[in-house]
């Protein structure tokens, strides 16, 4: 039986940690803190300028001109080449070096628009807008609600939004046959025009609910997981935005239910009040 809760799931803005994508190194580079994007950055340019320049010593008396400030003639016209793209005040004097240099600026060309690229995708992207609530709240299991509840501290808006809920949990089709089975949640709301600061995902838990269906220890048993998921525009740049979360059985609140966020302040203005995200109470204490 293939069990789901051994993979390596994480929840930090439902994002693989930089440090695991080493074979995806442009995507470990999105991910990593700006500190450490500078200098891994930095790190590649100055290992290509080295390696280039070690190249070059083998042939540094085929190199015209004067390198600058008494540095090394083979190291800063590889350098001239990388990130100039053209031989200023050094330039070959010999096939190899010519060859050489060459292959250089085109590794130059290569790495900077690569690496622009990759900085131009981080300052482009949105961070996490979105931010979902702890905990998972069934009002209860006899034909009540199950409530998933996240928001957002961004002041720009999502446009064009739409909301699902996801049960993924093991099934065994065959004897001895288990695969992830996804089941979709029925929502009150698919979507919004608007979505400004917060919003509830509601889903019925009628007969013809699988968790009503399954139960919750069922649901346990089969290592159930259960995926909203939230897609839309961003009003400033008009770029996509799409964001999951992962909640085990484990993070269901049953008879419980989620606080207000909204208030209004002395001027009767409603306000939300993001902090209180994670705010529930029991069902009888509405009563």
């Amino acid at each position: 039986m293939f069990q789901f809760d051994k993979r390596n799931i994480h929840h930090d803005n439902q994002r693989t940690p930089w440090h695991q994508l080493w074979r995806q190194p442009l995507a470990a580079m999105i991910r990593m803190p700006w500190w450490l994007f500078f200098s891994a950055m930095a790190g590649i340019y100055l290992v290509e300028i080295a390696i280039f320049g070690l190249i070059l010593s083998f042939d540094a008396r085929h190199i015209a001109g004067d390198p600058p400030m008494g540095i090394s003639k083979p190291f800063a016209f590889a350098m001239e080449a990388f990130f100039n793209n053209g031989f200023n005040g050094l330039s070959p004097d010999s096939r190899f070096t010519y060859a050489i240099s060459v292959l250089d600026l085109l590794c130059g060309l290569i790495t900077l628009s690569t690496l622009t690229a990759v900085v131009f995708s981080r300052l482009s992207s949105n961070e996490a807008p979105l931010v979902f609530s702890r905990h998972l709240c069934v009002s209860s299991l006899d034909r009540g609600h199950l409530f998933c509840r996240f928001v957002t501290a961004d002041p720009s808006q999502w446009l064009n939004v739409s909301y699902t809920l996801s049960l993924i949990y093991d099934d065994e089709p065959e004897p001895g046959l288990w695969q992830r089975r996804v089941v979709p949640l029925a929502t009150l709301n698919s979507g919004t025009p608007q979505l400004s600061q917060t919003a509830t995902l509601s889903h019925g838990l009628d007969e013809s609910s699988p968790i009503a269906q399954i139960g919750l220890d069922g649901l346990i048993r089969r290592n159930a997981v259960i995926v909203p998921l939230v897609e839309g525009v961003d009003e400033v740049t008009g770029s996509g935005l799409l964001q999951t979360h992962l909640y085990s059985v484990k993070d269901i609140l049953v008879g419980y239910r989620f606080a207000d966020l909204v208030s209004a302040d002395k001027d009767g203005r409603r306000r939300v009040n993001i902090q209180r995200l994670n705010s529930v109470q029991p069902i009888q204490a509405s009563a």
